[in-house]
């Protein structure tokens, strides 16, 4: 038996640990830092916002950290905002060298980092890689059909072929690590928009020329940070990007309509229960267009939105009336 750890009960730490047993996987450890969460869904085997899933017998539900030393491999499905300081905590307990792959999809407001840089700072010396995709939690574990993409050394990327690919579930490699973990965070601060979208009723036309332009803007910066263009054209990219601003399952999208509402970012997660990451990528990718020299209208509305109290009418109609342009991809 090998056993492959998954660092997060949420749900789509949960998701993945399905995916792991459909794909064969006998030992799976799905650890979580509370002490009640992890006991009530190992003892129902079921998760409280997926109950129409129960939980195969492979997987073991527990906030016990001694179990991690076993791991080969170690799956990471923790949010942004809390990466680095559950890193730190766990740091003692990852067996060294065992390659860790982030599923999180945002980049860290204070520093800028990707999560695979905060593992990197925390975790020392190993492989690291992501996942990242059309990926909702809700449609994997029903075992719908999905792809994903999967970036690291080519080692790692056999191990996770090995370890989760299936015929629901297809694994696309990809070479360019930064690229895929850029597109799986800023897609949800298009998402967001999008979300305001369909909140004030504005439309098919609406909404898909400010998907297509915040597809335009991920590019961009994703050019000027050094990744690479082509993977904003794929799963990671697009792939994702359409999933979230369209899918009902999507939390940044429904952040964007309470948006509409006038709800706050922390208003809006505090009734779900749940992260919404574009509520705090949208301000590390303004921060981050401003240290490369990129310009991110989107992104900068969404912030003023979502933390300056900026009227989302203003915010509006700052973006339609900008100056006319060539298009650029």
């Amino acid at each position: 038996m090998v056993r492959t750890a998954v660092i997060g009960t949420g749900t789509w730490g949960t998701g993945i640990s399905v995916v792991l047993a459909r794909a064969g996987a006998d030992d799976i450890y799905l650890w979580g830092r509370r002490e009640d969460k992890p006991h009530e869904i190992d003892s129902s085997r079921v998760h409280p916002n997926l109950p129409g899933c129960r939980l195969p017998d492979a997987i073991h539900v527990t906030n016990d950290s001694a179990g991690l030393a076993a791991a080969d491999l170690v799956l990471w499905a923790v949010p942004t905002p809390f990466s680095a300081a559950m890193a730190a905590e766990l740091a003692p307990a990852l067996p060294p060298g065992v390659p860790v792959v982030s599923l999180a999809k945002g980049i860290e407001q204070r520093s800028l980092r990707t999560v695979t840089a905060i593992l990197a700072d925390h975790l020392g010396e190993r492989p690291y890689g992501c996942i990242s995709g059309p990926t909702h939690a809700e449609e994997v574990i029903q075992g719908l059909h999905t792809g994903v993409a999967a970036a690291g050394t080519r080692a790692l990327l056999d191990l996770l072929v090995e370890r989760i690919h299936q015929p629901t579930f297809r694994v696309y490699a990809v070479e360019d690590l930064l690229g895929v973990e850029l597109c799986g965070a800023l897609k949800n601060v298009i998402a967001v928009a999008a979300g305001i979208c369909d909140g004030l009723e504005l439309g098919d036309n609406t909404k898909a020329t400010l998907v297509t332009r915040g597809l335009a803007e991920m590019r961009r910066l994703g050019r000027a940070m050094g990744a690479r263009d082509a993977t904003f054209a794929g799963l990671a990219g697009i792939g994702d990007l359409l999933t979230t601003c369209y899918s009902g399952h999507g939390r940044n999208r429904a952040l964007g309509r309470a948006a509409a509402t006038g709800k706050t970012a922390q208003q809006y997660m505090d009734e779900v229960g749940m992260v919404a990451e574009g509520a705090w990528t949208c301000r590390a990718a303004v921060a981050l267009g401003h240290e490369h020299g990129v310009e991110l209208p989107i992104a900068s509305q969404v912030e003023s939105v979502l933390w300056a109290g900026k009227p989302v009418a203003t915010a509006i109609s700052e973006l339609v009336s900008r100056t006319a342009k060539e298009e650029e991809p």
